[in-house]
């Protein structure tokens, strides 16, 4: 658990260094859409507290829905959350452009560095693979060896990161304008395989929770996306 916390630590370090970079590098001072820093600091709790909540939220609910006690976070529960919020204020707002792209980088360095303490902290976490023979399934102590789904998810996430930051200065407009919902269908589609790679209990078919939360997401970009290119 202490080697998990570090990791916890060093994936938000890491976020909020890579966040700061990529703003000054290209001058983003806040997100698209916010002109006011009142709003700016309004916007940004709102976010956090969605966050929090959708973490911890759909976090604990899956490992009750598991059959097991204690109080759990879940990344893609907290941007499920964050993502609701940020909707919410934009509507009252009245902000009608996508203000995610600010976030993008950061977000991505917690959820790679983050799944790489998930993957050390092995078995404790329950956010291990099912087994499998492949050459490079991994034993947590268990003498089975399993998908190692969270290095899985790091290096998808890797990948999709350098990606960006090599088109966006050809496609900066793009990036701005539809960024964060290429961010959350790949994000939400990578992870939608994943579970199927994990021991989850299903809700509905053979779908578990998680499998649930990343449809909604990748309902949200593929209309958010839809929309945006209409206009």
């Amino acid at each position: 658990m202490l080697l998990h916390l570090i990791f916890d630590w060093l994936a938000l370090a890491s976020g909020l260094l890579i966040s700061l970079w990529f703003r000054r590098k290209y001058q983003l001072k806040q997100p698209c859409g916010i002109s006011q820093q009142p709003q700016h600091h309004y916007y940004l709790l709102s976010l956090l507290i969605g966050l929090v909540v959708g973490s911890t939220l759909f976090g604990t609910l899956n490992i009750y829905i598991a059959a097991q006690s204690g109080i759990a976070k879940s990344m893609l529960g907290g941007i499920f959350g964050a993502i609701i919020a940020a909707e919410i204020f934009k509507y009252f707002s009245k902000i009608h452009q996508s203000t995610g792209l600010y976030f993008i980088p950061g977000l991505i360095m917690l959820i790679v560095i983050g799944r790489i303490g998930c993957f050390l902290a092995g078995l404790t976490d329950f956010t291990y693979g099912v087994e499998t023979s492949l050459a490079w399934g991994v034993d947590f102590g268990d003498a089975v060896l399993r998908h190692p789904v969270q290095l899985y998810e790091s290096i998808t996430m890797l990948t999709f990161l350098i990606a960006m930051l090599i088109t966006y200065p050809k496609h900066s407009h793009f990036w701005q304008q539809q960024g964060f919902y290429i961010f959350v269908l790949v994000y939400a589609g990578q992870r939608f395989i994943w579970e199927f790679l994990k021991p989850y209990p299903p809700i509905l078919l053979t779908l578990n929770l998680f499998h649930i939360l990343c449809l909604l997401l990748l309902f949200y970009s593929v209309w958010m996306l839809r929309r945006n290119y209409v206009k």
